[in-house]
């Protein structure tokens, strides 16, 4: 029987592409780890992405059956002669495509992974599908045992480009004609992002920033029922804008600035109220208590935080790449399910990416002209490295098959010694070239992670930022944030031997098996995919060892002939 392969891929911004084989997910990339544009903003399918993945799984443009598009801010119907005849250019053949829905791509995305019949599946983000004058707010489905079924929309106003125009952050200056505007939970956030000085995709910085201030506005008793609540451009901002009326500061800006921490702990809060109160909601409503969720909204480590703890869920999942850069498994779930009235599998998160050989890895090196270590047993090359962690070396790491969405789980990864109090400002300052307030993430052990941290499940993703119990807070001084939280990867055997037992080896010196762990990049720049990219970083900053494939690179010299 011949096989099926399905192409998902997802234009605009966080383009990416993955690949259906008879219906099970067999490899997913992101553009910007190969173009080097974070984000990699384009209407132009991402040809760079497309060619790595067919060539990595070794098939042929012609073998694919069906390819899924979408788009980030418009009906992508619009674009798909162009998107077919562009496809048609580069691989002289022709493939059936057809557009996806936004919202019920990001929908696909998380439920297959999920893979649990009759469970509602929630998406919100800055924005989805647009339909008519309106976009995808936040959007409820119920997934079922052949189908996806819109149970709830809220549409917003078109209001993205306003976003980019700085006086529509700061209420007092804002046209009346979009007071009133409807907005999108995502978008206020982004709103607000706006309003502290970053910039767009920073939503990141304003989560960091909130743990260190208090919400300027009590949202406690705010209830969100079901999709139809209104939630304006002027909300929040009109109530801060009254707080800073009758406070002592002389101007809007110094306002501002002296209130930073406390207006992004006020956006924090208001997003963690309505999305625990919708889910609660949702849960009385349907009588379901299982639900997943996608959609950038929920990369909000502290939002997933308050539902795994608070919520009246049994059990709940979020997708990794819950961004925009899950579309394109999404898009490729979403044509398999209209092929076949049945869904697609996604078994082999999050490590779904490229690998590349020992081979490659050693001509790269060869090419660059680098002294290295070649270790053939693993054990070896796992105590070598523990050594240089626990010698305060900051170490990268490039191994193994990419993981998807925009975490590092220690595949791109830098790691470094929780237990030195200074890491946390020395590798901000040598290496990510960022603000002092952001924090790293912890990678525990999974069998020890519920004692070291207050954690109910597993966090396989880095998407739960639980507290750091009180007893083992001095032991990994480096990774807990100023509110005592740590946004947690668990990691088994399982999940991936080397990093598992590279944990145990370190545990043996500093009491837990805890490493500090942040994305294998700088400031501005996406993860590093290929042996290349990781190479040359390493050789451009200041990290001290690179780990790539079995490989150890110590030395920057490069060899003279």
């Amino acid at each position: 029987m011949k096989d099926e392969y399905i192409l998902g891929v997802h234009i605009g911004h966080d383009r990416c592409v993955a690949i259906l084989k008879n219906g099970e997910l067999i490899c997913a990339l992101p553009q910007d780890r190969l173009d080097g544009k974070k984000y990699s903003q384009s209407a132009k399918l991402p040809f760079e992405a497309i060619n790595k993945i067919l060539d990595y799984t070794g098939i042929t443009a012609k073998e694919l059956s069906f390819i899924g598009v979408s788009y980030d801010v418009a009906e992508v119907d619009i674009y798909l002669d162009y998107l077919r005849e562009s496809f048609y250019s580069k691989y002289g053949t022709v493939v059936p495509m057809v557009s996806v829905g936004h919202h019920i791509s990001h929908a696909y995305s998380t439920a297959c992974a999920f893979g649990k019949e009759n469970t509602l599946v929630l998406v919100a983000d800055g924005g989805g599908h647009v339909i008519g004058n309106k976009s995808e707010a936040e959007s409820l489905f119920l997934f079922t045992k052949n189908s996806m079924v819109l149970l709830e929309r809220r549409m917003q106003d078109l209001v993205r480009h306003r976003m980019m125009n700085e006086f529509n952050h700061f209420y007092p200056f804002m046209s009346e004609t979009i007071k009133n505007l409807q907005i999108s939970i995502g978008r206020k956030y982004e709103q607000v992002t706006y309003l502290l000085g970053f910039k767009f995709g920073q939503a990141g910085k304003t989560m960091g920033l909130a743990s260190y201030g208090k919400s300027l506005i009590d949202f406690s008793n705010k209830t969100f029922k079901d999709l139809s609540f209104n939630l304006t451009f002027a909300d929040i901002l009109s109530d801060i804008h009254y707080i800073k009326s009758i406070s002592d500061y002389p101007t809007y800006a110094s306002f501002i600035e002296g209130e930073k921490q406390n207006i992004a702990a006020t956006v924090q809060s208001f997003t963690e109220h309505c999305i625990l109160s919708l889910v609660n909601s949702f849960v009385e409503k349907y009588n379901m208590d299982t639900m997943c969720f996608a959609g950038g909204v929920f990369l909000n480590c502290l939002v997933n935080t308050m539902i795994n703890e608070k919520s009246k869920l049994s059990k709940s999942f979020v997708f990794p790449a819950a961004g925009d850069d899950g579309q394109a498994v999404g898009n490729a779930c979403f044509v398999y399910n209209l092929l076949h009235h049945e869904h697609a599998s996604i078994n082999s998160l999050p490590y779904i990416g490229i690998d590349y050989s020992n081979e490659k890895i050693k001509q790269v090196l060869n090419d660059k002209g680098l002294n290295y270590q070649f270790f053939e047993d693993t054990d070896t090359l796992i105590k070598v490295t523990a050594n240089y962690i626990l010698n305060d070396n900051i170490v990268g790491i490039h191994r193994g098959r990419t993981e998807i969405g925009p975490r590092a789980l220690c595949h791109r990864s830098i790691l470094a010694n929780p237990a030195n109090p200074n890491m946390k400002d020395i590798i901000n300052d040598r290496v990510k070239h960022r603000e002092p307030f952001r924090p790293f993430a912890p990678v525990v052990t999974e069998e020890r992670s519920k004692e070291i941290f207050s954690l109910t499940t597993k966090s396989p993703f880095m998407l739960l930022a639980p507290k750091v119990n009180e007893k083992y807070r001095h032991y990994i001084p480096s990774v807990v944030h100023v509110d005592n939280t740590a946004r947690l990867q668990t990691i088994s055997k399982k999940d991936d031997y080397f990093i598992h037992e590279l944990l145990c080896e370190v545990e043996k010196t500093i009491g837990v098996p805890v490493l500090l762990n942040t994305s294998f990049n700088v400031n501005n720049q996406p993860i590093v995919e290929t042996p290349e990219v990781a190479i040359d970083t390493f050789l451009r900053e200041n990290i001290d060892i690179l780990i790539i494939g079995n490989f150890v690179v110590s030395d920057k010299k490069i060899k003279t002939l």
